[in-house]
């Protein structure tokens, strides 16, 4: 695992169309995520109510991921 100070650092070396990308990845990333899991819900019958709440749980997570990632790419093209 890669620590703060770390990371921070590597942040810093980033250029604007480097971070940018990276946030277009992370979109891209939750999109498949967000795919898994409505093929897994819309499979439902084959998998157990507990187990369909927590993938739905993990769904709205990868959603709010998505939102994110698509404000933080706005975000960097609005940067001069």
């Amino acid at each position: 695992m890669m620590s703060r100070r770390r990371s921070l650092s590597a942040a810093e070396n980033l250029d604007q169309d480097d971070a940018t990308g990276v946030a277009e990845s992370l979109q891209d990333d939750f999109i498949g995520l967000i795919a898994i899991f409505d093929r897994q819900l819309a499979a439902g019958s084959a998998v157990g109510g507990d187990s369909c709440t927590k993938i739905a749980d993990a769904r709205a997570a990868a959603q709010r991921g998505l939102s994110l990632a698509r404000e933080l790419a706005e975000l960097l093209r609005t940067i001069p």
